[in-house]
């Protein structure tokens, strides 16, 4: 029988091949179990907060004790997710949405907290919605230097820049990888800008993938 061995250079590039491919599917389940710790501990630290004759220690051995402290934690996960749940369901009724709007009148009377929380509002709501009519198309800009493309988001046309108002000036967002709600915000001629032909989810897809996935085309 014809032995088949796998030399040291075979595996070394085994390695390279698929350590960056393991790394990307498992970061993002590390950031997930990460957020789902820190909810963790933050109810697990409820417990801090009770009188001393409610704590379970007082009553139990340590074990069961911390076995009644986790089944505590676990139904206040629980109670979190049905009352944030239930915010997003009034959220939507008519009484939720007056009283949303008006925290969010109150909240843009204050000069410095109404531009951030009005930005953050609608971009978050875009991304959440893939919403066409924020983020009118997605384009290639050629940035950071020469030869080099970022994919960018007009978000709307723009007063022209003065001293050159012959031309069409468009507002983009340039979203940064793997996080695109973090980005900036650049005013362009339209002529310097070419269209993807991708849709904005399509783009947020390579965005948040390093752009590993990609768009199919036809043959």
């Amino acid at each position: 029988m014809k032995k088949h061995f796998i030399s040291i250079s075979g595996l070394v590039s085994l390695f390279r091949e698929n350590f960056f491919t393991g790394i990307l599917i498992l970061a993002p389940i590390g950031v997930v179990a990460w957020l789902l710790l820190k909810v963790f501990a933050g109810l697990w630290a409820f417990h801090v907060f009770l009188p001393e004759q409610w704590k379970p220690d007082a009553y139990f051995e340590p074990f069961t004790a911390n076995l009644l402290k986790f089944v505590i934690t676990i139904g206040l996960g629980i109670v979190f997710v049905f009352l944030v749940s239930m915010f997003g369901w009034i959220s939507k009724q008519y009484i939720g949405l007056r009283v949303l709007d008006i925290l969010s009148h109150l909240i843009e009377r204050i000069p410095v907290v109404r531009s951030i929380y009005s930005s953050l509002t609608q971009l978050l709501q875009t991304i959440g919605s893939g919403d066409k009519k924020q983020f009118s198309r997605v384009v290639y800009l050629e940035y950071p230097r020469k030869g080099a493309y970022a994919l960018a988001f007009v978000t709307g046309p723009a007063e022209p820049v003065e001293g050159d108002r012959k031309k069409s000036w468009i507002n983009v967002y340039v979203p940064t990888t793997p996080n695109p709600t973090s980005g900036f915000h650049l005013i362009v001629p339209e002529d310097e800008v070419k269209d993807s032909g991708l849709s904005v989810e399509e783009a947020f897809k390579v965005i948040l993938s390093l752009g590993i996935a990609q768009k199919d085309h036809e043959k």
